[in-house]
């Protein structure tokens, strides 16, 4: 960690503030050092020399105590592909825990277990805080890499650019040539785009959940558990330790259930033993964690625009803070990083390099945010037969597996697009809607070779069902 310069090398203003001579307009500044600011840091100071990163908090890594994030989070192909260029990701599997599919713990006693991908992939679970103290490690022993704590960005200059900086000396002024802002949903960088007309939409989900320890030796540990309850749901994730870190998932307000129905903890308690009965026998403390845990919103985050002409650029959270349910808002965040330092990297201009990056990751997040609330609704309210469509679905995904595959598995194991993605899952949804108002539900049942001729070629790209051969 670098320490303040001493007093008297800080000079003070008319206005007030301490400027320090000793911050180049070479560096570039990070606001915020969490995973995506630790990430981008590691990214560019190899690349365009020294970087400060920014934290308003004192350092994780001293710092008793719990933390207010979510205890775990997942590891896709993403998030692997950028470990890997920052030599980290050997240290980070280390302390992963392999993830095969996830198993609903249905409400009349059934189990439905879902691989994560057709050829046994696994996701990986890892806590983290582990993760950003290696991540924090590797930044710190980076060359042109300085890390301060304890330093409250105030506000930021695009222009110039420059950086206010408040912390227990006083406040000062750091110029610099970029200002990358990862400082999360309630980003106070992004506040300088909002200022010149930015709009930013933040808001609070219908959410709320509490951290749920669960012990270890009753639950499968290679897979994610849930119990979906329509209105409410509990997941389970393994740790190392053979324990695992759960999340009870409830509005926040309005009827049962919801945390503001369930006034008392014995309300609560009461509530939870109603919609899980199976768990109260699993985590026998149960009472008394949801009498003590807090209880944490959900954010949602979307900015129009995410660049200032050559000085200014956010990631993460701060642009795009979305649901977790899908498990990709740090591997988003993290890709974010990477194509950032490849736009620049291509193209001479720095005001075009960080509009290329914007182009490039705007509609993305913006269909992995989609996708990530909309999969809690899907999880929770588990239909208790398969719908026609589904059934089709399943059975187009098994007879063109190149052709047809399943949503989560190309977010979690490729590095496609997530818009395109998305626009090929809506693709696939009209298809199989065509389908049956075409052919009728038996077609769910028909023989392969039939529905084979029914389905029309993916090319040329128009080919509709009047193509097909079916009869």
């Amino acid at each position: 960690m670098t320490r303040e310069p001493p007093a008297e090398q800080r000079t003070k203003g008319k206005d007030g503030v301490n400027r320090n001579g000793t911050d180049g307009a070479s560096e570039t500044v990070i606001v915020g050092a969490g995973l995506v600011g630790a990430v981008t840091a590691l990214y560019l100071a190899p690349r365009f020399g020294p970087v400060t990163l920014l934290e308003k908090r004192e350092d994780p890594r001293r710092t008793p105590g719990g933390q207010s994030r979510s205890l775990v989070v997942m590891l896709s192909a993403r998030g692997w592909r950028v470990l890997s260029d920052l030599g980290v990701a050997d240290a980070v599997r280390r302390i992963c825990v392999p993830l095969h599919g996830r198993c609903g713990h249905l409400p009349d006693g059934t189990t439905r277990v879902t691989p994560y991908s057709r050829d046994g992939q696994p996701i990986w679970a890892v806590e983290r805080r582990r993760l950003h103290h290696i991540l924090l490690d590797a930044a710190e022993a980076a060359p042109g890499v300085r890390i301060r704590f304890g330093q409250r960005v105030r506000s930021v200059d695009l222009d110039e650019p420059a950086v206010l900086v408040e912390n227990r000396h006083g406040s000062h002024r750091l110029t610099c040539r970029w200002v990358f802002g990862c400082d999360g949903a309630h980003s106070a960088a992004r506040a300088a785009l909002e200022a010149r007309g930015t709009r930013a939409e933040v808001r609070r989900l219908d959410l709320a959940y509490q951290e749920i320890d669960v012990p270890a030796g009753r639950l499968d540990p290679t897979i994610t558990h849930y119990w979906p309850s329509g209105k409410a749901m509990f997941a389970a994730h393994p740790l190392p330790s053979g324990k695992l870190s759960g999340s009870l998932f409830m509005r926040l307000d309005g009827p049962a259930p919801s945390y503001e129905a369930a006034r008392g903890d014995q309300d609560l308690a009461e509530t939870f033993a109603a919609h899980f009965p199976e768990l109260t026998g699993i985590v026998p403390d149960i009472a008394e964690q949801l009498a003590t845990k807090a209880v944490s919103t959900l954010t949602a985050v979307r900015c129009d625009r995410w660049v200032w002409r050559d000085t200014f650029a956010l990631l993460g959270d701060s642009c795009h803070a979305m649901a977790p349910f899908m498990g990709h808002g740090m591997n988003c965040g993290f890709e974010d990083a990477r194509v950032l330092v490849d736009c620049l990297e291509a193209s001479a201009d720095r005001a075009a390099g960080l509009a290329a990056y914007e182009k490039s990751r705007t509609e993305d997040a913006d269909s992995i945010s989609r996708l990530s609330y909309r999969h809690y609704y899907t999880m929770a309210n588990p239909a208790r037969e398969e719908t026609a469509e589904e059934v089709l679905r399943g059975r187009l995904t098994a007879l063109f597996p190149e052709r047809f595959v399943p949503l989560y598995e190309r977010c979690a194991f490729t590095e496609e697009g997530y818009a395109s993605i998305l626009r090929d899952d809506q693709r696939l949804d009209r298809l199989v809607a065509d389908l049956l108002v075409r052919y009728g539900t038996g077609l769910v049942s028909a023989p392969d070779d039939r529905l084979l001729a029914c389905t029309p070629s993916p090319t040329p790209a128009t080919a509709t069902l009047e193509d097909s051969g079916c009869t």
